[in-house]
């Protein structure tokens, strides 16, 4: 049941609450909204369809039984309350090897995401909000973006979260909403046509293929504030990715100063460069 269906019977129940009747103003407009609503979704739960269908056509009639059609109202917002609910809940958790557990960040929050990829910021010239690297842009333009993803997350973290029952803002509920924020603020900063673009070695990005936008494209890589925690974050992969024989490296970036990690390149090694390299050092 959509936004406009809900706000509509809220309106009718708080007249009728009230009043003991329907306010006239806009009352034929709604009428008409809740006709194409019931054309179009008779697919849906019968039962809320056929609620529907009774308040709208018993608020036509005259001295229509009031008690009744606040009964079916309420009946109506339970029934989506519950379906809201356990759809919420579908979405928030999986299944795997028997357990049930949550799902994670990029599954809850596809749709923000793909809302703030279509984004366009206002003051730099309508730029896309995907395209903006917090890392590496001006600190008074990162901050404005970090207020703009927070907003954004802060209100679907809500939105998601708020017919779970007992739920307010607390400090747990914060700490969520942080990490929604951190997630999204990881996900944005990426350059666009890179399939046949070379990266380079020990670069701030990573090329790879985004689904949002069906393009292979430079994502920033993860940055690490000072080397220890890079070198800490190699030890996490090895242990991660035990089979993994390349060696990885930690390095400071030239773009946004912070600290990344990736693989050695193999190049370095090779033995035919080995044996250039003292004939290179000759000519130069």
């Amino acid at each position: 049941m959509n936004i406009e269906i809900k706000n509509i019977l809220a309106s009718w129940e708080s007249s009728l609450t009230r009043y003991g009747k329907i306010d006239n103003w806009n009352f034929s407009e709604n009428l008409s909204l809740l006709g194409r609503y019931l054309r179009a979704n008779k697919d849906e739960n019968k039962i809320i369809h056929y609620l529907i269908k009774y308040i709208r056509d018993t608020v036509i009639t005259k001295d229509f039984n009031t008690e009744n059609v606040l009964n079916a109202i309420h009946k109506v917002m339970k029934l989506e309350e519950e379906n809201t609910k356990s759809t919420s809940i579908c979405f928030l958790v999986k299944r795997n090897k028997g357990r049930v557990v949550l799902n994670g960040q990029e599954v809850r929050f596809k749709s923000e995401t793909q809302k703030l990829f279509t984004e366009k910021l206002k003051f730099k010239n309508g730029e896309l909000l995907r395209n903006f690297d917090i890392e590496t842009e001006s600190c008074s333009d990162s901050r404005k973006v970090r207020r703009i993803v927070e907003k954004r997350m802060s209100q679907a973290y809500h939105k998601m979260n708020r017919h779970e029952e007992g739920y307010k803002t607390t400090n747990n509920e914060r700490y969520w909403m942080k990490r929604a924020t951190a997630f999204q603020l990881h996900n944005i900063g990426q350059k666009e046509k890179a399939r046949n673009v070379t990266r380079g070695l020990s670069t701030h990005w990573k090329k790879q293929y985004d689904p949002l936008t069906h393009e292979i494209v430079f994502k920033k890589k993860m940055a690490y504030r000072n080397e220890a925690a890079a070198l800490k974050a190699i030890e996490e992969w090895k242990r991660k990715y035990p089979k993994q024989r390349r060696e990885m490296a930690a390095y400071q970036c030239s773009d946004c100063g912070k600290w990344h990690i990736g693989h050695k390149a193999n190049l370095l090694a090779h033995p035919m460069l080995n044996a250039m390299i003292p004939h290179l050092q000759e000519c130069c």
